[in-house]
């Protein structure tokens, strides 16, 4: 039934052309843009964030603090493009040009204001993103730790291995 549900109201829909840019279009940006020379630790950091996102995501969904509405593909019940490109991209970007934690905590912060403020509810307005029990205000401070964290777990696990070389 869900398959056919997507099939009937979802696939090429105004709303499934618009994840569909929204999963790809941040890729190509990521990879005009990317430090070639960093790219295993940037991309370290990518995962982590996807791997949080889609895990703070399933909680949202499952606790019905919000649902969607309409998705890229039928099996996977969440928003995929924002997880697995939109959001992996924009803290790879953040993490790669703020290398500072004063200018990283900065950036964060604004680009939290961003994705809460006006990304969520351009996905509001196009009908993609259902509130129930939640607010947009709820995801800044959850966008600015998900950065801080996971930033600086990376850091902690690229020192200890730089120590760890040292006593070979």
């Amino acid at each position: 039934m869900q398959i056919d549900s997507w099939i009937h109201h979802e696939v090429f829909s105004f709303q499934w052309w618009l994840l569909l840019i929204v999963f790809i279009a941040p890729w190509f940006i990521w990879w005009k843009f990317v430090d070639r020379k960093r790219l295993k630790e940037i991309l370290l950091f990518g995962l982590l964030v996807m791997t949080v996102v889609t895990i703070v995501d399933e909680i949202g969904c499952q606790l019905n603090l919000w649902e969607y509405a309409f998705d890229l593909e039928p099996l996977f019940p969440r928003l995929i493009p924002v997880n697995l490109s939109a959001l992996p991209v924009i803290y790879m970007l953040l993490y790669q040009y703020f290398s500072e934690w004063k200018s990283f905590t900065t950036a964060t912060a604004l680009a939290a204001a961003v994705l809460s403020f006006i990304g969520e509810n351009l996905l509001e307005l196009t009908g993609i993103y259902l509130l129930f029990k939640w607010k947009n205000i709820y995801s800044l401070p959850v966008y600015v730790v998900i950065g801080i964290l996971l930033r600086g777990l990376l850091k902690t696990l690229l020192k200890t291995e730089d120590e760890a070389r040292e006593f070979r």
